[in-house]
């Protein structure tokens, strides 16, 4: 019996001295591993920074490095420790097949984001609207799974990335200018040269308003009732309640000037020209 639990006990001691040594390489290998994953996320994004590149496209690139140099360093640690790693892929490989029938809507705004990602229809910083029902905000940033707004009430708005790919999705920010289309309804015995007049120099006095391309004034179509006529102006694509300033002020100069004038000449959706 004492020679049996002698055997024991230098079969035990042989394999800690075996398995320590193991042990400490593999947690050093994974320490190493955690560091450089993360320099290599960083420096990725920081080039990207420095160069002007996409910061969503190339955050997403770092963090997908960043997640191969920990699976690859990780999975070398376990073996170097002495763990059966073919035996926990498999088990692993099992347990992947039964969690991702249970995160099927996670999986899904994941390859939507993947989607997303090729296609790019917007970059961090982008005034967007996406719906129905209509929603607007700009891009904080784009995770894997989500996408962060903020709203023009200053609210987060956190969105499935499934939510915002399957709508139609509007980028207000991809040039550097947008047109405000103001319609008018002229009745036959308004001085059309006077309204023109008034309604320019209103869109000209407005400090949104570019001064190139200048606005213009074109009477688009005659009626047997009224004179249809359309403004268009230019503003940049960062500023906001150009078109209900201009109809206000343009309202009260022509009431004061005595013309009968509709303004607009037809409903317009004031957030959606915004």
């Amino acid at each position: 019996m004492d020679n049996i639990l002698t055997d024991y006990i230098q079969d035990f001691v042989l394999w800690l001295r075996v398995f320590i040594p193991n042990l400490i390489k593999a947690t050093l290998m994974s320490a190493v591993g955690w560091v450089v994953a993360r320099w290599a996320k960083n420096f990725i994004e920081g080039a990207a920074a420095k160069f002007n590149g996409d910061l969503i496209l190339w955050s997403y690139l770092s963090t997908v490095v960043r997640y191969i140099i920990m699976i690859i360093v990780f999975t070398a640690a376990l073996n170097t420790a002495g763990f059966p790693v073919g035996s926990l892929l498999a088990t692993f490989g099992i347990s992947g097949v039964i969690i991702g029938l249970g995160a099927r809507q996670s999986i899904s705004n994941y390859f939507f984001g993947i989607m997303m990602l090729s296609a790019r229809p917007f970059k961090q910083g982008d005034l967007i609207e996406f719906g129905p029902p209509p929603q607007v905000g700009i891009v904080h940033e784009v995770k894997m799974t989500y996408t962060a707004l903020d709203t023009l009430d200053n609210v987060r708005l956190i969105v499935p990335n499934s939510v915002i790919w399957r709508n139609k999705i509007i980028n207000f920010s991809v040039h550097t200018a947008r047109a405000i289309r103001i319609p008018l309804s002229l009745p036959y015995d308004v001085d059309v040269d006077w309204v023109r007049d008034i309604s320019l120099d209103v869109l000209k006095r407005h400090q949104a308003v570019l001064n190139e391309p200048a606005p213009t004034f074109t009477v688009s179509d005659v009626t047997a009732t009224d004179v249809k006529a359309l403004l268009v102006a230019w503003s940049g694509v960062d500023t906001m309640n150009v078109f209900g300033d201009v109809i206000t002020q343009m309202r009260k100069e022509l009431e004061t000037a005595g013309l009968a004038v509709t303004v607009p000449a037809k409903d317009i959706d004031l957030k959606r020209e915004e």
